[in-house]
Order: C-alpha cells, then sequence, then structure tokens
C-alpha cells in the first residue's frame, strides 16, 4: 500500500514547513526555469472553469494583464477552451460552437481577432520580454478569476496552461466577504493577530506566537488565531496542541477551511486515511477551486482505501486546478494511479513531469525507480 506524506503549505510558510514530516519538493517556481524568449509565434491554449467543473455559462473573455494593464486577447468556447497566439498579429477565438470536443492540449483553429484595446495581441511582448511579467485571466460578468502567472510555466515545452478556475462573485472563500465570525472579534484580539502575522513574515516565531495565545484568551472564538496557533504549535513539534487548536478553530467557524486542511494533514501524518477522506470532502465542499491540494490529499486517501477510481478522479482535478505545478506531489500521485490502472504510458508521462519539477525531492530515488518500472512494461510488446 502506498503511503506519500507531504506538508500542506500555509500563509505562515516557513513554521508549518519545519514540522516533523520532511518536505518531499521544493516550490515550484523555484524548480521550473523561466519561459524563453522567442521572436516565434508562441500559441498558449488552456481552459476556463467553474468551481463544479463545468464550462463557463456564457464566453469567457481572456485577458493578459501586463504592468497592471489588461489587453483582451478573445474568447472561450462553449466548453470554455481557448487559444491564445503571441508574437503575431492575430489572437485566437475559437467559435463557441464549432469547437466542443476540442482537447485542452490540442491547438484549435485560429482566426483573426485584434485586441480590445486596439493594440495587435502580441506585438512587442515576446521581443521585450513583456510576457514574462504577465498573468492570463478570464472575465465574465458575475464572476471572478484565478490569474495564471505566465513567468512560472514552461510554456515553449508544453502550450496548455491547464485550467483558470473561476467562481461566482461572493462564494464562499471569497476573500472579500466579510463573515459574521470575523465581524465579531475584538479589536484588541485583532490587533494582536495582526501583529503576530508581521513577526512571522519576518520569521520571529516566538513572539508571534506569544500574541497569538493572548489573541485567543481575548476573544476563545477566534478561528483565525488558533489556526495560525496550531501551525506553530505543530512546526515545533507539538502535535497534539496543534490538533486542539485546529479542533477550536473547526469549531469556532466551522467554514474555515484551512482548518479542515491542517486537520488533514496531520491525519495524514498518522496514516488515518478514512479521517483524511472525511476532512478533506468536507473541505472541497466549501470550497472545490483554491486548495488542490485538498484534491491531491483526498486523492491519497482513497488510494490507500483501495477506491482507486474516486482517487484518479480526485487527482484529476488536483490537477487542472494547480496549473502553476505548486504541488509537483500531484504529478507523483497521477504516476502511481496510472500504473495501478495498468496505464504504463501515463504513469512514465506523469513521473517525468514530477521529477521535472522536483529532481532533489526526498523521494525522487523512489520516482525513478517507478519511472524505470513503467517504461519497462511500457516496451514489452502487448498480449496477443
Amino acid at each position: 500500500m502506498l503511503v506519500l506524506l507531504l506538508a500542506a503549505l500555509s500563509p505562515f510558510g516557513a513554521a508549518w514547513s519545519q514540522a516533523p514530516p520532511p518536505a518531499t519538493s521544493q516550490a515550484a517556481n523555484e524548480a521550473l526555469a523561466p519561459l524563453a524568449v522567442t521572436q516565434a509565434p508562441v500559441l498558449l491554449t488552456g481552459r476556463v472553469l467553474l468551481e463544479n467543473g463545468s464550462p463557463p455559462p456564457d464566453p469567457a473573455k481572456i485577458e493578459l494583464v501586463c504592468n497592471s494593464i489588461a489587453h483582451s486577447e478573445g474568447f472561450t468556447d462553449a466548453q470554455g477552451y481557448f487559444g491564445i497566439q503571441f508574437g503575431s498579429t492575430a489572437a485566437v477565438s475559437q467559435d463557441a460552437d464549432e469547437h466542443d470536443r476540442l482537447s485542452p492540449s490540442v491547438a484549435a483553429p485560429t482566426q483573426t481577432a485584434p485586441s480590445g484595446n486596439g493594440v495587435e495581441a502580441g506585438a512587442s511582448i515576446t521581443s521585450d520580454k513583456k510576457l514574462l511579467d504577465c498573468d492570463l485571466r478570464a472575465v465574465l460578468t458575475g464572476y471572478r478569476s484565478q490569474s495564471v502567472p505566465l513567468k512560472t510555466l514552461h510554456l515553449m515545452e508544453n502550450p496548455d496552461i491547464g485550467v483558470i478556475a473561476i467562481r461566482p462573485n461572493g462564494a464562499q472563500g471569497d476573500g472579500a466577504v466579510v463573515t459574521a465570525q470575523s465581524l465579531a472579534v475584538p479589536n484588541q484580539a485583532r490587533r494582536l493577530f495582526e501583529r503576530a502575522r508581521a513577526e512571522l513574515r519576518t520569521g520571529r516565531t516566538d513572539p508571534a506566537k506569544l500574541n497569538l495565545e493572548k489573541a485567543v484568551a481575548i476573544y476563545p472564538e477566534f478561528a483565525e488565531a488558533w489556526c495560525e496557533l496550531g501551525k506553530l504549535q505543530a512546526a515545533s513539534g507539538g502535535l497534539d496542541a496543534a490538533h486542539a487548536s485546529f479542533e477550536r478553530a473547526r469549531h469556532a467557524d466551522p467554514n474555515l477551511v484551512d482548518a479542515y486542511l491542517q486537520l488533514a494533514t496531520l491525519a495524514m501524518w498518522n496514516r488515518k486515511w478514512q479521517e483524511v477522506a472525511d476532512l478533506s470532502a468536507k473541505a472541497l465542499d466549501l470550497d472545490p477551486v483554491d486548495y488542490p491540494q485538498l484534491f491531491l490529499y483526498a486523492a491519497m486517501a482513497n488510494y490507500n482505501l483501495r477506491k482507486t477510481e474516486t482517487a484518479a478522479r480526485n487527482i484529476e482535478r488536483a490537477r487542472a486546478l494547480d496549473s502553476r505545478h505548486t504541488f509537483p506531489e500531484i504529478e507523483y500521485m497521477a504516476g502511481v494511479i496510472m500504473a495501478d490502472r495498468k496505464d504504463y504510458a501515463a504513469a512514465a508521462a506523469h513521473l517525468r513531469v514530477y521529477l521535472q519539477l522536483a529532481p532533489d525531492a526526498d523521494d525522487a530515488g523512489s520516482a525513478r525507480s517507478r519511472l524505470a518500472e513503467a517504461e519497462k512494461m511500457t516496451a514489452q510488446p502487448a498480449a496477443r
């Protein structure tokens, strides 16, 4: 039975990453080389999806945002797919009905569509390196969009940027929504919490922990403070105290996704797979867009519970949402699942991506062994 132990990333990063289980890889933005600069046209493809995995109700506009200036580059088709060509005088915009079956990894036929601001799409972008500092986003009335930074992607090797996720304005997890729970926090407790955040940004964990303890003493229902206190407790080895803090956070605010994420991480370290599956499912009910690692956790749990088809669906959602490869372990898990399903060619492809993203990970040796076995099975002639 496969067991993969991963450290969840948190807003306070360094403190939580020091917890007992070793990190398996570096962040993707450190492992990936930046986009090569070229004069040749670059065709980017991708897909826009709602949080439930369905395409948008109407074609979404695709914008390239460079130095806070938005360029309109085209629209999605009826299934949410799009293609954008840079380094030429045309953007790409599929007809809303013509390419319903288009695969996200296949470039769509192109038609000339000038940028909305009158500037030719791609003009001077590749030649003066502006593309390196740009993001792609979707625009659709009533929805907010994820932004995908282009500089973290291997666009010359794989022009498919993956999924741009959108969600209705005011949906659960929208940072602009002020909850009743957050409004109830007294000002003194809130100031201590913000002071702790500032201290953690400079690596001063001891005073941060003290301020978080003061904040929850003033207001015992301060869910965010309990959650961040738990991360510091886990980082210093106090896993029982951390578990208690995360539970306090969950009970104080049952809609705080981060509390479920941290509890799922502790359960995963202890190989309590049913608990991981239950916690991940609850968190994904609350927010199925912003936490691709939760789909990874769900995949790991269901795989170890021998629910391989469910695990395969989980890992595909994780891959779709993690377009920036923030969690390389997703590719490793995808490779393991594909090998289990005897799709050795797909398994090898995923494992190669993992090793490209995280060549120095602690489990890179294991990944190379699995890759060699998958390649060996792929090379064998099919049984007649």
